[in-house]
C-alpha cells in the first residue's frame, strides 16, 4: 500500500488531480482543510502506542469518509492555521494516514513530512500564470482580476506555511518524483502518470518488504 503526496501551485488543479488519482487506485482522498479537521480532532490527544495507537487508527479511518472539505472561498480568507501546537498535530496526522496507507494527500506539508519514507510518491503540480488564472475563472466561476488576485494571495499563503516544514524553495524539484506541468498536460494525463508511477512503487516496496 502506498501513499501519495501531491502539491501544487494554486490553480493547477491539484484536487481535481486528486480526485482522480484516488478514484482510479481505490485509494481515500483527503483534502488540505479535511487533514486540518483532522489535527483539530487530534487536539484531544490520542494515544501514540499500543491500543490506543491502534484505536486511533481506526478512528483515523472513519473518519476519512465524514470530514467535508471546506469550500473554496473559506479555505483562503479563513485562520492561517500554522501556529506551532496545529503544526505539530497535523505532522502526527499525516504520519498516522501514512501508516494506514491507501491515501491521497492534498498539501499542508505532507510532502516533507514523509519524504523519507520509500512507500511515498511525491507529486508537484505546476501550470504558468495564464492557465492558473484560466482554471480558476472556468472552475470557480471567477473574473480574471479576481482570479489573479487569489492566486497571488495563495501563492503567498503556501509559501509562509511550507516555511513551517521546510524553509527554502518548496517547489524544488529534487524534492519530488514527478514534477507535472498541467499547462502542457491534461489532468488527465496527469493521472495515468501518476497511477503508473505508484503502482510501479508499490510493486517495488512489496516485492522489497518479501525479500
Amino acid at each position: 500500500m502506498a501513499v501519495v503526496s501531491i502539491s501544487r501551485q494554486f490553480g493547477a488543479g491539484g484536487r481535481t488531480l486528486g480526485v482522480l488519482v484516488a478514484a482510479e487506485l481505490g485509494y481515500h482522498f483527503l483534502h488540505e482543510s479535511q487533514l486540518d479537521q483532522l489535527a483539530d480532532k487530534a487536539a484531544g490527544g490520542a494515544a501514540s502506542s499500543g491500543e490506543g495507537h491502534s484505536q486511533y487508527h481506526r478512528q483515523v479511518v472513519e473518519l476519512l469518509t465524514s470530514l467535508a472539505p471546506s469550500n473554496f472561498m473559506d479555505r483562503w480568507t479563513g485562520a492561517e492555521g500554522d501556529d506551532k501546537g496545529h503544526i505539530e498535530r497535523l505532522t502526527q496526522v499525516v504520519q498516522e494516514l501514512a501508516d494506514e496507507g491507501k491515501v491521497v494527500m492534498l498539501g499542508r506539508g505532507s510532502q516533507f513530512t514523509l519524504r523519507y519514507r520509500p512507500d511515498t510518491v511525491r507529486i508537484l503540480l505546476v501550470a504558468e500564470l495564464p492557465h492558473r488564472i484560466g482554471f480558476m475563472t472556468k472552475n470557480y466561476n471567477l473574473d480574471q482580476t479576481t482570479a489573479k488576485r487569489l492566486i497571488e494571495e495563495a501563492d503567498k499563503k503556501r509559501a509562509r506555511f511550507l516555511n513551517n516544514f521546510y524553509p527554502g524553495e518548496p517547489d524544488e524539484a529534487s524534492l519530488y518524483h514527478l514534477v507535472l506541468n498541467t499547462s502542457l498536460l491534461s489532468l488527465e494525463g496527469a493521472t495515468t502518470q501518476v497511477t503508473k508511477l505508484v503502482k510501479r512503487i508499490e510493486s517495488e516496496y512489496k516485492r522489497q518488504a518479501l525479500a
